[in-house]
């Protein structure tokens, strides 16, 4: 069985801060690239769904498990860590597989995104900071902010001017 130094690295993978900073990087060179619709989706689902996590957290107040591996404050449900990573990676695959042309490396980028968002998911739980209920609303939550969210903007007036 792999060490605890094993899952705080996968789930880093999903920290909030790291990937604020990642996605302000990838805000920035889609301005850059002229390719609003992309830096506006990031901008608007993945901090959108930072805003709500929290939201829910203060609404559910679950308390976090008591035998937790590492030290971990706030509320547990739904998973920060499992919502982030079901939206950002999903976010990449959004945005990306469109651009890469070779069929194997699309492939490829789609699986190694899904198999981040889920072993963020299991780090979450090995680590004992979250129940699988918490991992599971993380992924269910996200990936409802993840779809309304992007179908809102397709069919507002943005879909002109910003996402097309």
């Amino acid at each position: 069985m792999p060490s605890v130094d094993f899952w705080i690295l996968i789930s880093s993978l999903a920290e909030r801060d790291v990937l604020m900073a990642v996605s302000l990087v990838l805000i920035l060179y889609f301005l850059y690239k002229k390719e609003p619709k992309n830096a506006f989706l990031i901008a608007v689902i993945f901090y959108g769904g930072i805003i709500l996590n929290k939201i829910l957290k203060e609404i559910f107040q679950v308390p976090r498990p008591t035998a937790a591996l590492i030290p971990v404050d706030g509320y547990s449900f739904p998973s920060g860590h499992a919502m982030c990573a079901v939206i950002f990676y999903s976010l990449l695959v959004i945005i990306f597989y469109k651009k890469i042309e070779n069929n194997i490396l699309k492939n490829s980028f789609v699986a190694v995104n899904i198999l981040i968002i889920f072993l963020v998911g299991l780090s979450r739980i090995m680590l004992k900071v979250h129940s699988i209920y918490d991992v599971i609303s993380g992924y269910v939550f996200g990936l409802l902010w993840l779809f309304i969210v992007y179908r809102v903007l397709e069919k507002t007036n943005l879909q002109g001017s910003l996402l097309h």
